[in-house]
């Protein structure tokens, strides 16, 4: 299976879904933040992770990346292809 199709697998429950939406930018944006201000771009990546195992605890399964590290950099991916791709009909 590949690596997108595992992530996406991973990651059904709508709420789960929603809350990585939000953790994976704040995660990607603490890079920049902590250039600007280092203490609060330290924060924001474990809150990322924390609405990310929330998510996780919802859905009731492991985090992807705990399967593949990999995963850290495919979630961008599978973020920019939920909201900017062509919807798939057999998907909700």
């Amino acid at each position: 299976m590949g690596l997108y199709l595992h992530y996406d697998g991973a990651h059904n429950h709508p709420v789960n879904r929603a809350l990585h939406l939000i953790a994976i930018p704040v995660g990607f944006s603490s890079i920049i933040v902590v250039w600007f201000h280092w203490i609060i771009g330290l924060l924001l990546i474990p809150t990322a992770f924390a609405l990310a195992w929330l998510g996780h605890l919802i859905e009731g399964n492991k985090p992807a990346f705990l399967t593949n590290p990999v995963h850290v950099f495919v979630a961008p991916m599978w973020m920019a292809k939920k909201l900017f791709g062509k919807h798939d009909a057999t998907r909700t």
